[in-house]
């Protein structure tokens, strides 16, 4: 991947070079692409995110957030500066990088801003959407899985353990399914590469199987049982055979 990194103080980009010839500061901008006629949609979340159509592709610009009680307590988006390196949005966009040159079903890193602001910082991170997909809570709010999908999601999580991606957040949310039943794991702020271990990665799984008892919990329509779990974890632990 060809990363370009440019520095407009207080503002650093990093962008990828075989995606797009160039990068500004307005990019990060929602309210531009809005004047530009180019937002095809947004989403809720901890940050604000906007879908937006450019060179004949769509893209995802994401504000990083802070969410929960620290997200009340303090600044929702500023971050203490401890190097650019250390910054989320740098080590989110380098590590989608290497996924992908792992060959990972993860979204493909567009552009990163840092902006500095004295002790602080606000980031800002666009990918390439993914084409056709919607994630897998969408989909249970009308409809169940089939068995063979759940097995999928299964083997995808266990692709990523194998590699040592340890997600930050592997909940309902975070997994996508394509037009062609194809699964993607996505959102990987505060994730890391590691060293393959059974305690963090049941932890991951762990995450997510509370992820689907919430939802089971609060949502009316819910089209998930706990035997469809045992259907993941059967595709989980297929990868070892």
């Amino acid at each position: 991947m060809n990363i370009i990194k440019q520095s407009e103080k207080p503002n650093w980009i990093w962008f990828n070079g075989n995606i797009w010839r160039h990068c500004t500061s307005e990019f990060f901008e929602p309210s531009y692409w809005h004047r530009q006629h180019a937002v095809v949609g947004q989403a809720n979340g901890r940050g604000q995110v906007v879908f937006f159509q450019y060179l004949e592709r769509q893209f995802v610009l994401r504000h990083y957030c802070r969410g929960g009680l620290m997200g009340q307590l303090v600044s929702r988006d500023h971050y203490l500066y401890l190097g650019k390196a250390l910054s989320r949005c740098w080590q989110e966009f380098e590590l989608l990088s290497r996924l992908q040159q792992m060959n990972l079903p993860a979204p493909v890193p567009v552009a990163a801003q840092l902006v500095r602001d004295g002790l602080f910082y606000r980031a800002d991170l666009i990918t390439q959407r993914i084409e056709q997909a919607q994630d897998l809570s969408q989909l249970l709010m009308h409809q169940r899985l089939s068995s063979a999908i759940w097995a999928k999601v299964g083997a995808t999580i266990r692709l990523f353990h194998e590699a040592g991606v340890d997600h930050s957040d592997l909940n309902i949310h975070n997994i996508m399914l394509d037009a062609d039943e194809k699964v993607w794991i996505i959102d990987l702020d505060k994730s890391r590469i590691r060293k393959p271990a059974l305690k963090w990665q049941q932890a991951n799984l762990d995450r997510l199987y509370r992820s689907l008892e919430k939802e089971r919990q609060q949502l009316p329509h819910w089209y998930w049982l706990k035997s469809d779990w045992l259907l993941l974890v059967q595709g989980y632990r297929g990868m070892l055979q």
